[in-house]
């Protein structure tokens, strides 16, 4: 149950309704579509979602943690990074938790479910397709007009 479920808060929960789900498959010739997909569905609820608004700062911070994984994972093997990886999700996690915004991104774009995936198949082909996700999610946000 969430903050808002728990508060009783009607005006979130009639929000959540208005979302259209994004069907991420995470495919070497979908993933980039499916950014654009969920950039446009965050834009055109974007001042809808509550106060928060996601800002170009809040995403590049999410895709500098990303970047310093990507480039770690060039010169290691899978198993070393594993921790990273975690942690990685954590903050992901503990951004969602800080703004609305950033976790209707989190949520629309599976980013959750693809590092769970990564990690439970310790696919480095898999962790690279994220990283370059998540810089087509920043590109598309800018392209689209991204707040600083």
């Amino acid at each position: 149950m969430s903050y808002n479920q728990r508060q009783g808060n009607s005006y979130s929960n009639r929000n959540q309704q208005e979302w259209k789900s994004i069907p991420i498959q995470f495919k070497d010739d979908t993933y980039v579509s499916e950014a654009e997909s969920v950039i446009k569905e965050l834009k055109s609820k974007e001042f809808k979602v509550s106060r928060d608004t996601l800002t170009t700062s809040q995403i590049r911070q999410l895709l500098n943690l990303t970047s310093a994984l990507y480039d770690e994972v060039q010169r290691s093997e899978m198993s070393q990074i594993m921790d990273r990886l975690a942690y990685l999700r954590v903050q992901f996690v503990y951004q969602s938790g800080r703004n609305e915004a950033v976790k209707k991104l989190v949520e629309l774009a599976d980013i959750l479910k693809i590092l769970q995936q990564i990690q439970e198949n310790k696919d480095k082909a898999l962790l690279v397709r994220f990283c370059r996700y998540m810089e087509a999610l920043v590109a598309y946000f800018k392209f689209y007009g991204g707040r600083d």
